[in-house]
């Protein structure tokens, strides 16, 4: 008995161990067959998804392909019309760089000063009687300026006339008294004193009433004065300027030492103003200071403008330039055809080919400027063409219409 309830035990147990190990297979089998289930939709779901995104992408290549086939054609359009076009020119005028006589000059600002000139001032303290001028007229020589009161000499004037009078008349008594008994020689020498004493304190009045008389000294224009009648003046009041009123000019002006040593007297010198004259005007080296100025080492000059005095005021300054060397040639061309850039200066020159005008930028060198041309030391030739107005428009290979321009030479002093 114990033998079979063991037996039926362990039956029980093995069934019951089977029943587990199939509901667990069960299960398993039941997950796997929902798990294969969701596998199933997502694989569905991103299949959907992949096949959007490939749409998306070939639409987006269609849309390029159609652009960039749409704009291939607009490009090959616009390069078939620009080649239908003419080649663009550009207008300018041309000048043929010419041989000229150059000289080298320095500059230097010159100061006009009058012929004759002088300021007015009194003498002798006093109140203003009379005032015989206008501001900023033209006054004779002699012409009364400025008198002052005088009253008080010439009252004392008369005085002393009269003294003098008196002193000759007692002089010729006792000179017709010479011989005679009542004469006396002390008497006589007395007399010529008294009367000479006389004479001179009414010629020292006379002197004094003509000092507080101011005339002109010459024909000038004279300059602005705030001078009134009743104003009381002490000794050396400035009362104006007089400037000679003359047709030339002198033009005083200071050149460095080194440049000085080639200016000598007798040479000549161009004036200059932009803003009166168009034209420069000659004046004559006259005279050289003695020495240099300390300071600043600079000589100087005095020349002479004849008929320059209506065209410049003096106290004006102008332009003064001065040959130093001697001429020699060189290649000028006109200031409007020098370009410039951070390269340096260059110019456009203007070269046929194949029958046709064509601007080449051409690199130069400088030298000093000469009224409106340009000295070209190193970059150009004789005859060669050069752009000149509207050279600003041009560039390097650039098509070019000119008219043909006249060669020549010319002297540039």
């Amino acid at each position: 008995m114990g033998s079979g309830a063991q037996l039926r035990s362990i039956a029980d147990t093995q069934r019951h161990v089977r029943a587990g190990l199939l509901s667990c297979a069960s299960q398993t089998l039941r997950a796997r067959m929902v798990l294969r289930r969701g596998n199933d939709v997502r694989g569905r779901t991103m299949g959907r998804h992949l096949a959007a995104w490939l749409i998306v992408v070939i639409a987006i290549g269609g849309i390029a392909a159609g652009l960039g086939l749409h704009k291939h054609r607009e490009i090959q359009a616009g390069m078939a019309a620009a080649a239908a076009f003419p080649e663009p020119v550009e207008a300018v005028a041309s000048v043929a760089a010419r041989e000229g006589s150059w000289s080298a000059t320095t500059r230097a600002i010159g100061t006009v000063v009058a012929l004759r000139q002088v300021e007015i001032r009194n003498e002798i303290a006093g109140v203003v009687s009379e005032l015989g001028f206008t501001s900023g007229a033209t006054v004779t020589a002699g012409q009364l300026l400025v008198k002052f009161d005088t009253r008080q000499e010439e009252a004392a004037l008369a005085g002393a006339e009269a003294d003098a009078r008196l002193a000759k008349v007692t002089l010729e008594r006792r000179e017709k008294l010479q011989g005679s008994a009542a004469f006396s020689a002390q008497e006589l020498d007395k007399a010529r004193e008294e009367h000479a004493a006389a004479a001179a304190r009414a010629s020292n009045l006379a002197v004094a009433i003509d000092k507080k008389r101011i005339t002109a000294p010459f024909r000038g224009r004279i300059g602005i004065t705030n001078l009134q009648p009743g104003a009381y003046l002490d000794v050396g009041t400035r009362i104006a300027n007089l400037q000679g009123a003359d047709e030339d000019v002198f033009v005083d002006f200071s050149l460095p030492q080194d440049a000085a040593a080639s200016i000598k007297p007798g040479m000549s010198v161009r004036l200059s103003h932009a803003t009166i004259s168009a034209q420069a005007s000659e004046a004559k080296i006259i005279a050289e200071d003695d020495s240099a100025d300390r300071t600043n080492r600079m000589v100087l000059f005095r020349a002479v403008g004849r008929g320059l005095g209506k065209m410049f005021r003096p106290g004006m300054f102008v332009d003064v330039l001065a040959v130093t060397a001697e001429p020699r040639a060189a290649i000028l061309v006109p200031l409007t055809a020098l370009r410039r850039s951070t390269h340096g200066s260059h110019v456009f020159v203007l070269a046929e080919e194949n029958g046709k005008l064509r601007a080449r930028q051409r690199s130069v060198q400088i030298g000093p400027v000469q009224n409106s041309d340009v000295v070209i030391e190193k970059g150009l030739i004789v005859g060669e063409l050069v752009a000149t107005s509207g050279s600003f428009k041009l560039r390097d290979g650039l098509l070019v219409q000119t008219e043909a321009p006249a060669t020549g030479q010319i002297t540039v002093n």
